[in-house]
């Protein structure tokens, strides 16, 4: 969502994503598949994962509501800042307004909304950022995709079906 604000975002490759602290749980609660990944020509600064719309959407980690606004772009979304971390996480296309308030403290795990295709997109997902500091307020995208998949509810099981 470039331009949020008027900044415009630079992505740093190296940073490495939010620390383990607490407990820690994939966004999605259903069926997922991984779309567009981040950067790329247009400068993607995040992740899309496709889902069917109305699939829950939960907080990633423990932390508080930074927005919850509707974007032309980005649809309805949401930002969470980390709890004692630098990291703020953006969740966008939800179908309806996001569940949850700005201020408000959510638990890892806590509905936020569902997957929608809000805003301009092209079918059902959710459009995933990572932010190094603050959401288009001097902080920049990395790429989430690592942190998603440290996530991934199946990833272990996957792994050790491969063996």
């Amino acid at each position: 969502m470039a331009g949020e604000g008027g900044v415009s975002a630079a992505p740093a490759e190296e940073t490495q994503p939010p620390p383990s602290t607490g407990r820690q749980v994939y966004p999605i609660r259903g069926a997922h598949q991984y779309w567009e990944g981040f950067g790329g020509a247009r400068g993607h600064e995040g992740i899309d994962v496709g889902s069917r719309c109305g699939t829950p959407l939960v907080a990633a980690q423990d932390g508080r509501v930074r927005f919850a606004k509707y974007h032309a772009r980005a649809g309805n979304y949401l930002v969470i800042d980390i709890k004692d971390s630098i990291f703020d996480i953006a969740y966008m296309h939800l179908t309806d307004p996001a569940s949850v308030k700005p201020g408000q403290t959510v638990a890892a795990g806590q509905t936020v909304g569902t997957v929608g295709d809000t805003g301009n997109a092209s079918g059902c997902h959710l459009h995933f950022e990572l932010w190094e500091g603050a959401y288009y307020g001097g902080g920049h995208a990395i790429d989430p995709k690592p942190y998603l998949l440290s996530l991934e509810p199946t990833r272990k099981r996957a792994k050790h079906r491969a063996r």
